[in-house]
């Protein structure tokens, strides 16, 4: 249990890091900003309660906000990101099966449930992001591009990071 607390203590800290440090910083086109962050809300461990992974949650993007002198806009996000995970999130995962997946991973949960799952809480995240960012239906063009576009991209580092960073259980 330590060593899985020491584990996402520094996983909040590195990807707190690369997404204030780096991806802030990248801004493709006007419509792309990269949400790794949102990587550590994704792989929360089941077993810490819905309570608890609100609040981490709500602490994360209140630590991104922070750094980024933004105003609640990845605090907001994070929050409702975390409430799906808990509403939907077994059900995507498991599939109704009668199983229980500690913390999903590409490598605990079938590849195409997680990539699933994962592309669905990320643009939730993202819809609300920019939703709040640009506060204008006349411009819900550009909320859906830049959902969908930050959408691949994240879900494309989410990938990378598992591939490199998780290990496969033997």
């Amino acid at each position: 249990m330590r060593g899985l607390i020491i584990r996402n203590i520094i996983r909040f800290i590195v990807l707190l890091f690369i997404q204030v440090f780096v991806l802030n910083n990248i801004y493709l086109g006007g419509y792309i900003n990269p949400v790794l962050y949102t990587l550590f809300i994704l792989m929360l461990p089941n077993r810490i309660g819905k309570i608890y992974m609100l609040l981490i949650s709500f602490a994360m993007g209140l630590s991104v906000d922070m750094c980024s002198n933004m105003l609640g806009f990845h605090t907001c996000a994070s929050t409702v990101v975390a409430f799906c995970r808990i509403t939907f999130a077994d059900r995507i995962i498991t599939r109704g099966d009668d199983i229980s997946i500690d913390m999903p991973s590409i490598f605990t949960v079938a590849p195409q449930y997680f990539i699933y799952y994962s592309g669905l809480l990320i643009f939730i995240h993202s819809f609300i992001f920019f939703t709040l960012d640009y506060f204008n239906f006349s411009d819900i063009f550009n909320i859906i591009l830049s959902s969908i576009l930050t959408t691949i991209v994240t879900l494309i580092l989410v990938i990378m990071w598992q591939l490199i960073f998780i290990h496969r259980k033997r």
